[in-house]
């Protein structure tokens, strides 16, 4: 399995790059001390953090554009249905 650095990690958390946090969920991380895994550890669980806030955010516009889609159809049938 591929593994991934302290540094990548860390990188990758202060950007809150998205792309490249997803990419590192998928691999191993490799240390070579006890306070590099501690450091680590921090690091992945401020990843999963930056994660789910972005799972959210999505999952919350998902919900605004439904709404807003149902709407858009509700307004539409309103207008076809107009009589003379």
């Amino acid at each position: 399995m591929e593994k991934f650095t302290l540094n990548e990690i860390k990188v990758a958390v202060i950007n809150r790059d998205i792309k490249k946090l997803t990419e590192l969920a998928s691999k191993t991380p490799a240390f070579s001390s006890e306070n590099e895994a501690k450091e680590l550890i921090y690091y992945i669980n401020q990843a999963a953090d930056i994660l789910q806030e972005e799972k959210d955010k999505i999952s919350k516009e998902m919900k605004e554009i439904k709404k807003l889609q149902k709407f858009n159809q509700s307004s539409n049938e309103s207008i076809c249905s107009f009589k003379y």
